[in-house]
C-alpha cells in the first residue's frame, strides 16, 4: 500500500493519501483543504481519488471536499448524511468501506464531536481529532469528555499496543505510547472547550 501525508497549513491539519501498490484508485482521508500541492501529490503518482473519508465535519478537515467533487468522480463516507450541501454515504461502528483491494473498518468515537468516526487499515488508524500524541480532542462538556475517554479506552486501547495512529493534527504516534504516556486520559483531566478553541 502507498501512503502519502499532506500537511495543510490553513488549520494546522493533516490530510492522508491511500492506494494499493497495484491500482490508481485512491483514498483520502479528511482534505482539510484543497490546493495545487495536494493535486500534484495525486496526480505526479498517477492516482485518482475514488472516496473520500471524513472523521468529523469540522472545518479543518472539510474544506477540500467540494474542489474535490469537481475534479475526481469521488464517493464521500461519513457519519453524517451531508456534508457542505455534498451528499455522502453515512457508516456506523462496525461497518465496512472497501475501495478496491483496501478495506476500512469504522469504529465510532463519539465525545470530541457527535459525528467522530476512526478508520482503521491494517494496523493504521486514522484517528481525526479523537487523540493524537499526547492528548485527547477537545469536548463542549464535563459529559461529552467522558463520552471521549470512554470511546478511547473500549474501542480503541485494546486493538493493540502497536497499532500507528495518524491523527488530524500533529504528528504519528502509537497506541502504546499513548496509553502509557498520554496524560489526557486519566479520568480526572477533564479538557472542556473553550470558546476560542479552534479545532
Amino acid at each position: 500500500m502507498r501512503f502519502f501525508p499532506h500537511y495543510v497549513v490553513v488549520g494546522f491539519s493533516n490530510t492522508y493519501l491511500l492506494a494499493p501498490d497495484d491500482s490508481a484508485e485512491a483514498v483520502l482521508i479528511d482534505p482539510g483543504l484543497f490546493n495545487g500541492e495536494l493535486l500534484s501529490l495525486i496526480e505526479s503518482n498517477k492516482l485518482s481519488i475514488r472516496a473520500i473519508l471524513v472523521t468529523h465535519a469540522h472545518e479543518s478537515h472539510i474544506r477540500g471536499i467540494k474542489t474535490l467533487m469537481k475534479i475526481y468522480d469521488a464517493d464521500v463516507y461519513a457519519f453524517r448524511n451531508r456534508i457542505l450541501d455534498v451528499r455522502t454515504n453515512p457508516v456506523r461502528d462496525g461497518q465496512t468501506i472497501s475501495i478496491g483491494t483496501m478495506t476500512f473498518h469504522v469504529i465510532e468515537t463519539p465525545g470530541h464531536s457527535r459525528d467522530s468516526l476512526v478508520y482503521r487499515i491494517e494496523n493504521f488508524l486514522f484517528t481525526g481529532d479523537t487523540i493524537t500524541a499526547g492528548l485527547t480532542g477537545t469536548a463542549a462538556h464535563n459529559q461529552a469528555h467522558g463520552l471521549l475517554l470512554s470511546s478511547i479506552r473500549k474501542k480503541l486501547l485494546p486493538l493493540g499496543d502497536e497499532l500507528v495512529i495518524f491523527p488530524g493534527h500533529g504528528p504519528p504516534t502509537r497506541l502504546g505510547i499513548e496509553r502509557r504516556h498520554n496524560v489526557m486520559l486519566n479520568e480526572y483531566c477533564p479538557r472542556a472547550r473553550s470558546s476560542s478553541s479552534y479545532f
